[in-house]
């Protein structure tokens, strides 16, 4: 009889050996995020059904509309400053939980479309797509915090439309292995959902959300900064470019 170790019992385990420190990770934060998640779920309930399309479609366009969101608002902050004018300085904050919670909009249809979708392209057992699932999961969050932590909220939700320009473009942390890592992320979160629940739907939602960031950098966003920052150097140099020769200074006393 062959004593080599099976992948089941590799998983039971590694799940019994991180269960206890799990379970106390619960208790611990739960008093915290729990007022979080009842928030969210509110929002969640409040949500139309939109019976009358198929409920994949119905988050293709919960994907798009989304980025069509920020891209928009962003642009009509810079050119209008609105946001700023009605709220003040904490402009940039309720814009950032706004497109949180536009994204907890998008991701709810998402996960409908998922979930009513499992098992319909079984690639993995049960217990290797739940474990690649979770790793593609955990992955995909972590690096999100971790670009929230190298460019702080401003930097992370449109700070630049709002007027709050960084000294120079972030090139460590994520940034030494991806452009641009917050959609990496998220990217690789909704992957492992789809290897979760093997969802058919939620790989198709997946290409879905790379093409739409990929498209939002290449032809919006990207171009958007551009402007911004070309305008900010040529502001910079153009003092420079026009002082008078040193003899021709004038003495402040003058």
């Amino acid at each position: 009889m062959s004593t080599q170790p099976t992948l089941h019992g590799i998983l039971g385990d590694v799940q019994s050996q991180f269960e206890p420190i799990i379970n106390q990770l619960r208790f611990t934060v739960a008093p915290v995020i729990r007022p979080l998640f009842d928030v969210a779920q509110r929002i969640e309930d409040s949500l139309p059904e939109f019976t009358f399309a198929p409920i994949a479609v119905v988050a293709a366009v919960a994907i798009v509309l989304h980025v069509v969101n920020y891209n928009a608002t962003a642009q009509l902050e810079h050119h209008t400053r609105i946001f700023t004018k009605i709220f003040r300085s904490p402009a940039v904050y309720l814009y950032a939980l706004y497109l949180v919670v536009s994204a907890l909009v998008r991701d709810h249809y998402v996960m409908q479309a998922i979930e009513t979708d499992a098992n319909s392209y079984v690639l993995f057992t049960r217990d290797m797509g739940h474990l690649i699932g979770h790793a593609l999961i955990g992955s995909g969050i972590l690096l999100n915090l971790w670009t929230l932590k190298a460019l702080g909220i401003k930097g992370m939700y449109n700070g630049d439309s709002f007027g709050y320009l960084m000294a120079a473009p972030v090139t460590d942390g994520p940034y030494v292995l991806f452009n641009d890592p917050q959609y990496v992320g998220t990217t690789l979160a909704l992957l492992g959902y789809a290897v979760k629940f093997q969802s058919l739907r939620g790989y198709a939602l997946t290409a879905v959300l790379y093409a739409t960031f990929w498209v939002s950098v290449k032809f919006v966003e990207g171009p958007h900064m551009n402007r911004i920052y070309g305008a900010k150097a040529s502001a910079t140099n153009a003092p420079a470019a026009t002082k008078k020769p040193k003899a021709a200074r004038r003495s402040p006393h003058d």
